[in-house]
């Protein structure tokens, strides 16, 4: 038997040996934990890097969105106040020229353009993010200058002059447009000077002011003399003070309002975007929207009080009409149903070129209610709805049982001889006193021309009487 001796060395070589074969099932344990980690690092990193990637696309998309939004706003506040400082400039011109004229044809037809300036102003002042004072002030003042040409103008028709007091108003007039022009004219010049951005500033500060407004200056009454201007017409003072009727206490929100907008007015449209703009206050408080509707933007107003639509403004595309007059009048009585104006029937129709006016009241048990008259604008050729308005409704709506005592063949007589009636309807009106009347509306033919009398059906006396005029291929009731 071969014995060999363990020496030191070799115990320790063993030991080594042990020892380095512990340290390699070590480092194999220790790879093979790795080799199992290095995919979950991986995935882990993978996920990671989405998620940021989606972060960082969803804020370019948010950014993206507001900036065109922003822009979109930037271009619609541009181009309102550009148009409303060239129509104000347009109307000095108009009003001054005024006084120069000697005719009644050519006073007529300067009415007739200082009513179309008013017009655009208030469209602008309507869209522009101004305090509600100025905006007030303004919008009382141009709306009275409207009203009161269409006094005038209705004056002339029926033949009637004009007294030296009538005219000396538009001296007046001039006087505060001139101060307006001054206003708006220093605003121009620092516009020009600093890159004016109208939606920075259209924020508005605690005290209800902005850039926009401050540099306007003063447009309120205190500032400015504004004439009075007592007159007949559909702004006279009276409306000031009138009554909402037509309105409950009960306010919605604004995301009602908007909610309403997308999801009832324009129920059937899934291209409409709605965007809130602004709160305008009044005796109509409302709450104001930008829509863009297949890229065609349009202004829109819901009354904070019941959530009504109070009004749509846009425009018409450049075309030939397609839709004819029946088509239209049903576009019209089907949009005001859908929105809740319930049981209207259309009370008159007017077309310019490509664009149907149309009047529309409810009938009740046969009867015309015309204090609660809307109206509705649509292009023929797009064959759609492009304006609406319902103050009048939102003033006076009210649920009404009219007596009709007299019978319409002994109201007939007041009418006289030489007459040729078209049509006979019940109607409730409101005169200018604010009182309402159940009345009898006879639209009648005479020899010069055509007429419409409105008999009152309890007292058998006429109360109203108009004469359908024509001019520039506008027909008129006077």
């Amino acid at each position: 038997m071969n014995n060999k001796k363990i020496t030191s060395i070799d115990f320790d070589e063993e030991k080594n040996q042990v020892k380095n074969k512990k340290d390699q099932d070590e480092n194999t344990k220790k790879k093979s934990r790795a080799q199992k980690l290095m995919p979950i690092f991986i995935v882990t990193i993978v996920a990671l890097l989405i998620i940021l990637t989606c972060v960082l696309i969803a804020y370019y998309q948010v950014y993206t969105s507001s900036k065109q939004n922003a822009n979109v706003l930037e271009g619609v506040y541009t181009s309102s106040y550009y148009s409303m400082v060239d129509n104000v400039n347009n109307l000095a011109v108009d009003v001054s020229k005024y006084s120069t004229l000697n005719t009644k044809q050519s006073k007529l037809e300067t009415l007739q353009d200082i009513m179309l300036d008013c017009n655009y102003i208030l469209a602008g002042l309507g869209v522009l993010p101004i305090d509600e004072q100025n905006a007030t002030s303004a919008t009382k003042f141009f709306n009275q200058v409207n009203g009161l040409c269409e006094a005038y103008s209705n004056k002339l028709y029926k033949g009637e002059t004009l007294t030296q007091e009538d005219e000396l108003i538009f001296d007046k007039i001039g006087l505060v447009l001139g101060k307006i022009k001054e206003n708006l004219n220093k605003q121009n010049e620092s516009m020009y000077d600093s890159g004016f951005n109208f939606v920075d500033a259209s924020v508005f500060d605690d005290a209800g002011m902005n850039e926009l407004s401050a540099g306007l200056g003063d447009l309120t009454s205190d500032s400015i003399d504004y004439p009075a201007m007592i007159f007949d017409g559909p702004f006279s003072s009276a409306l000031e003070t009138t009554e909402v009727r037509g309105l409950s206490e009960n306010e919605v929100s604004a995301d009602e309002a908007k909610d309403y907008l997308k999801n009832t007015v324009y129920k059937n449209r899934s291209d409409v975007k709605v965007e809130f703009e602004k709160e305008t206050n009044g005796d109509i408080s409302t709450y104001d929207f930008i829509l863009t509707i297949d890229k065609k933007e349009f202004f829109a107003q819901v009354s904070k009080r019941d959530g009504l639509l109070i009004t749509i403004s846009g425009y018409a595309e450049a075309g030939d009409a397609i839709m004819k007059r029946e088509q239209a009048i049903e576009l019209a009585k089907t949009f005001a149903n859908n929105i809740g104006f319930e049981s209207m029937d259309s009370v008159w129709l007017e077309i310019h070129d490509n664009v149907a006016y149309i009047n529309l009241a409810p009938v009740i048990n046969e009867a015309i209610m015309y204090p609660d008259l809307v109206k509705v604008k649509i292009d023929l050729t797009s064959q759609e709805v492009i304006g609406f308005e319902a103050l009048n409704y939102a003033l006076n709506h009210i649920d009404r049982s009219p007596e009709f005592m007299i019978d319409v063949a002994e109201a007939e007589k007041l009418l006289g001889f030489d007459y040729n009636v078209l049509k006979t309807s019940k109607a409730v009106i409101r005169l200018d006193s604010g009182k309402e009347v159940s009345s009898y509306e006879f639209i009648v033919e005479r020899i010069d021309g055509t007429y419409f009398y409105y008999i009152d059906a309890n007292t058998n006396q006429i109360v109203k009487t108009m004469k359908l005029v024509t001019t520039k291929g506008v027909q008129k009731l006077i």
